[in-house]
């Protein structure tokens, strides 16, 4: 059966884009949930594929408010920065 709305995007309407977003704006703001952004950490680690790229999953964007676009790079980009800048804010913290 095909996937319709939000689920369509990775597990249960989470996707690897949208949790690198939340991921990267969590960490730039030094979230105190550390709990939270190791949860995030290991969906996106947990969704890599064995190759490396993450799976392409729904929309990733809206151009003119009527045309839905998929930017296949923000699949691998976003992820791979996410998890940089957790491990450089969190480090060790993300271990336990």
């Amino acid at each position: 059966t095909q996937k319709t709305g939000m689920d369509s995007y990775g597990d249960s309407g989470s996707g690897v884009v949208n949790t690198a977003w939340a991921l990267l704006a969590l960490s730039e703001a030094k979230c105190n949930d550390v709990d939270a952004i190791r949860r995030g950490v290991k969906y996106l680690v947990k969704r890599q594929l064995p190759c490396g790229d993450w799976p392409q999953e729904g929309i990733a964007g809206v151009f003119n408010r009527a045309c839905g676009i998929t930017y296949t790079a923000y699949r691998n980009v976003f992820p791979i920065w996410a998890l940089g800048r957790c491990h450089e804010v969190y480090g060790e913290k993300l271990d336990n």
